[in-house]
């Protein structure tokens, strides 16, 4: 009878610590990550994987979303695109919902595309026009441009291929040297598969007078290579994509007026992007909103100075530390390393200044013997948690500044 108990006593105690054992190989907490995958126009990117800095993986829905879970915090993410050879990791987060970019000058995917006829009254001598969809809704469409004569242009719309349709509206905005003419917009439907598509404007259609005014830009006083400015009609209530190019100037600036419509429709504002870069291709492009008959000033911004390695070195392996000073303000850094046989880019986004060489994590995206690398500054972020911190509007950029280091070359082999 004792001995039973003794074996049971033993037993017990064995039990719980088991217990106890499996209990701490359990992580104590469990974090659930639903982010999102956009890319630089701003439309959703699918089926590309997702990695965690654990190892789990996932690939990215129709809308661009995906869920993983991870046991600590901060983490790693890296979205691997390999029929794009494109890579991003980003370092450090902590955001449960991030909203990441997909780096890379890159076509819109899963996309309708369609194709509208936009007729008017012939285009007066002495003036211009610019012709534009727009919409609320995520899309795309380039400015066309209509000069002296002329009586239509076919724009192209691209949106989402989850909807058969977009709502929104065409608009035509005549200009000359020294005046804004007639505005004119008319709500459309565009419609996947549908031909023709048409929008017809005349003369005893709509015509809302916009009036002039000014916007008075002063330049950096620097000695760049070249400087430059863009002004754009912005709209509060559309996409991001919605937006007007207005004015576009180049030369030794140091201050100007630029003519602007005093009024536009849907909360209009004034989008100002200047510019300077040197011979080496560093430089910036500075962000500004604004109103008409207001006066800017184009802030120079100083961009990251590449440490090492030096450039065309030669022998780089996976434990070459590339480094960069911070330049102006603060902000976090993307890193852009790319090879040039095979085609591929791998980005890092990252608020530290020296990274080891991406080459054995960059999951194949890079490789070959011959790279290039630079270092763009997106101010004023404090953490890569702002940076990819979803937007409280739909036109909303985020950054004030990009900066954008010179190009260095480098090669893994002698």
């Amino acid at each position: 009878m004792f001995n039973e108990i003794k074996l049971y006593t033993f037993l017990y105690r064995i039990k719980n610590i088991l217990i106890i054992i499996i209990l701490f190989s359990i992580p104590a907490y469990s974090y659930v990550i639903n982010g999102k995958v956009i890319d630089q126009n701003y439309f959703p990117v699918s089926n590309i994987t997702v990695y965690l800095n654990n190892g789990s993986s996932a690939a990215t829905a129709k809308d661009g979303t995906f869920k993983l879970s991870i046991d600590k915090l901060p983490y790693d993410v890296y979205l691997i695109d390999l029929a794009k050879s494109i890579g991003v990791q980003y370092r450090g987060l902590y955001s449960y919902n991030p909203e990441l970019t997909l780096f890379g000058d890159q076509p819109p995917r899963n996309v309708n595309s369609e194709y509208i006829k936009v007729e008017f009254p012939a285009v007066p001598r002495g003036i211009n026009a610019v012709i534009k969809f727009i919409s609320s809704d995520i899309f795309n469409c380039k400015d066309e441009h209509a000069v002296s004569g002329e009586t239509s242009k076919l724009i192209k719309v691209d949106w989402l291929n989850s909807s058969n349709s977009i709502n929104g509206r065409v608009i035509y905005l005549e200009k000359s040297s020294s005046s804004y003419g007639k505005y004119m917009e008319r709500s459309y439907t565009v419609l996947k598969d549908f031909v023709p598509q048409q929008v017809k404007f005349d003369s005893l259609g709509f015509n809302q007078p916009v009036g002039d005014s000014y916007l008075t830009i002063y330049m950096p006083i620097v000695s760049y290579d070249k400087k430059g400015f863009s002004v754009y009609a912005d709209f509060l209530s559309l996409n991001r994509n919605a937006e007007i190019l207005l004015n576009e100037t180049e030369g030794d600036i140091i201050f100007t007026k630029v003519l602007i419509p005093n009024n536009l429709p849907y909360s209009y504002r004034l989008k100002v992007m200047g510019y300077g870069n040197y011979k080496n291709n560093s430089g910036f492009a500075g962000y500004y909103y604004t109103y008409p008959n207001s006066t800017l000033n184009i802030e120079s911004v100083t961009p990251p100075q590449l440490s090492g390695p030096q450039d065309k070195f030669y022998n780089v392996n996976n434990g070459t530390l590339f480094s960069f000073e911070w330049g102006t303000g603060s902000g976090i850094y993307v890193l852009n390393f790319h090879s040039y046989n095979p085609v591929g880019d791998f980005y890092i986004v990252t608020n530290e200044t020296s990274i080891r060489s991406p080459l054995n994590y960059c999951y194949g995206v890079i490789s070959g013997d011959d790279y290039s690398w630079n270092v763009s500054k997106y101010l004023p972020y404090s953490s890569v948690d702002d940076f990819v911190k979803i937007k409280n509007f739909a036109n909303d950029v985020g950054y004030k500044a990009i900066s954008t280091s010179e190009t260095r070359t480098f090669r893994t082999k002698y």
